[in-house]
């Protein structure tokens, strides 16, 4: 059985191939999206974090304390950019105080994010967090988005 080069193929073969390879490349990428479900071990509170008009949000989906019941269903991070390809900027909402701090949300591996909230850009504070199996699609952070 002959095999063919794809350098071989005609060049608008090529250029299909080449752009399978391109679709496929942000998929080889997918340990650096912060999308899905993430674990707040300090406190046992999960986030969905979402894409939301091409940003990024995040907003608290489950809690283990019944007291934090009400907190559920806040946006904790509203419209964070990209700053690099495993890195968002955004402003943090933290429900325990009630404020609003410079955020940055940096993955670490494809089941490791660390959130870092700082005040005035000093005084920060860091957590890493860690991916659940409940996993989400971008876009499907619900109806506060």
């Amino acid at each position: 059985m002959k095999t063919a080069s794809v350098f071989a193929l005609p060049w608008r073969r090529r250029a299909v191939v080449a752009l399978m390879a391109l679709a496929v490349a942000p998929a080889a990428q997918a340990g650096g999206e912060p999308y899905g479900v993430w674990l707040r071990p300090e406190g046992g509170q999960q986030f969905s974090f979402y894409d939301c008009g091409g940003l990024l949000c995040a907003k608290l989906i489950s809690v283990r304390n019944a007291e934090e019941q009400h907190a559920v269903g806040t946006v904790i991070l509203r419209g964070a950019s990209r700053n690099s390809p495993k890195e968002w900027r955004g402003k943090l909402y933290n429900t325990k105080d009630g404020n609003t701090y410079d955020g940055v949300i940096t993955v670490k591996s494809a089941n490791e994010l660390t959130l870092k909230g700082c005040l005035w850009h000093v005084l920060c504070k860091s957590e890493t967090w860690r991916r659940t199996g409940g996993a989400k699609a971008p876009g499907s952070g619900g109806a506060e988005e």
